[in-house]
């Protein structure tokens, strides 16, 4: 293999991690409106029967919506290594050894949650004056996403940890390309 011609066609790490929030920005935009979606049924009929800011109504939804985060990343994982980020993007998700099954993918998506949730805790915190307490969830946010530029592969700490790899597809002038990782081997 010739690895100039490689390394020329693999973005490197600084990419890598863009290219991640940048699938992960448009996925959170199409999660929240089918979380909206899914809500809605919840909220009429908590609205109907009690009230909407109803602490039951709450713990519904706490339960409720990363089932459906979870239906969103998962299906789109296991049929065909895409979200809708990801396509966009040109990543995808594949299992580093065997099948990327329902387990896989769950173990990805319930550590990427932890992150994810990190960084909301964290901002939250922030904004609210205890940037001290906020420290704490921002690098856990932070060791998640930026272990990218410590893995030989640039791949994520949720990556490594449930057995998945994202890949990268760069543009083919005419034929499909396989996906590629985003550092060459020596």
């Amino acid at each position: 293999m010739n690895t100039t011609a490689a390394i020329g066609s693999r973005p490197g790490r600084a990419s890598a991690f863009l290219r991640r929030m940048g699938a992960n920005a448009f996925d959170a935009i199409l999660l929240f409106a089918v979380w909206l979606l899914a809500a809605a049924p919840l909220a009429i009929a908590f609205a109907v029967a009690h009230r909407l800011d109803s602490p039951a109504l709450q713990m519904v939804l706490r339960g409720y919506l990363p089932l459906v985060g979870f239906a969103y990343f998962g299906r789109a994982w296991i049929k065909n290594g895409q979200t809708f980020g990801m396509r966009a993007w040109r990543l995808t998700v594949r299992a580093a050894h065997g099948r990327l099954g329902i387990a896989r993918a769950l173990a990805r998506y319930a550590l990427a949650l932890v992150w994810w949730v990190s960084l909301g805790e964290g901002l939250m915190l922030a904004f609210r004056g205890h940037e001290l307490a906020a420290a704490l969830p921002l690098a856990v946010f932070a060791a998640g996403y930026f272990w990218i530029f410590l893995d030989p592969e640039a791949q994520s700490l949720h990556d490594r940890l449930s057995g998945t790899r994202v890949l990268f597809t760069p543009k083919s002038a005419g034929a499909r390309q396989e996906p590629q990782t985003h550092e060459a081997k020596a």
